[in-house]
């Protein structure tokens, strides 16, 4: 039979700070989430039918609320404090190809550092809290691409039709892996993550006059033309036979639907 540990609720306290616009008063939970971006953006239209965008952004956030296990005084507790941090860099090449808006198209590629605490307590707070509590780590987030390439527009055709492509490639999302007792597993190498995501979407729409004031927009789109598999979970928990397995798609999908425009 397994013993029953008890856990004391602790908040801490953050002791100093350096950024100039944070004040706080020394006691207990005096924390102060903070987060400072910048971006820097140049455009240069090359000719009438190419115009290009190169963008870079850097955002760092500091005292993120942690939620984590310690010891404390020879008792375990579970203490609140502020030691989560998370820094992003990123870099975006966009291109505009067209020199009319009904024929024109659109080249991204975006290059992304994320990087900070995975273990902040936005994930035990709410309506749906995760009810293990994690020892910090410091890792990729979850949201971090590091490479995505993406081409939309639209063209016109013939009989008033219009043809909408929407083609997206990129690295999967990191995830961590955890052990029997849901702790996060340090790994040798590179963080795992799914596999690389590519989803070609097409539009087709057509508008036909209904009135004099009014116009029906008759729409088919086929999601995931190639039916690439793009898992949406993963068995991370080295305890499961299945661990490393990807499961969960939304494959090939057609989608009818109309619009009424006035």
């Amino acid at each position: 039979m397994a013993s029953v540990q008890q856990f004391a609720n602790v908040t801490s306290q953050q002791v100093g700070e350096g950024f100039l616009f944070v004040d706080r008063s020394q006691k207990s939970g005096n924390f102060a989430p903070y987060s400072v971006a910048w971006n820097l953006a140049v455009d240069h239209t090359l000719s009438r039918s190419l115009a290009l965008r190169v963008k870079y952004l850097q955002s760092f956030a500091r005292d993120m609320i942690t939620l984590q296990p310690q010891q404390i005084t020879n008792q375990n507790a579970l203490v609140l404090g502020s030691s989560g941090s998370a820094q992003t860099r990123q870099f975006e090449f966009t291109a505009k190809v067209g020199a009319v808006s009904n024929r024109q198209f659109y080249f991204s590629y975006v290059r992304q550092y994320a990087r900070g605490t995975l273990s902040d307590a936005e994930n035990y707070l709410g309506e749906t809290p995760f009810p293990v509590v994690r020892q910090g780590l410091v890792a990729s987030l979850p949201s971090e691409i590091p490479n995505r390439f993406l081409l939309w527009g639209t063209y016109s055709l013939p009989h008033k039709f219009q043809l909408m492509p929407h083609v997206e490639v990129r690295n999967g999302f990191p995830y961590q892996a955890t052990n029997g007792l849901q702790q996060y597993v340090l790994m040798n190498g590179p963080q795992s993550r799914y596999p690389r995501y590519f989803s070609m979407d097409i539009r087709v729409s057509k508008e036909i006059p209904l009135a004099k004031k009014h116009v029906v927009r008759l729409s088919a789109t086929i999601l995931n033309l190639t039916n690439h598999f793009n898992p949406l979970e993963v068995h991370s928990n080295f305890a499961d036979p299945l661990y490393g397995t990807f499961f969960g798609n939304y494959g090939r999908k057609l989608v009818v639907d109309f619009d009424v425009l006035h």
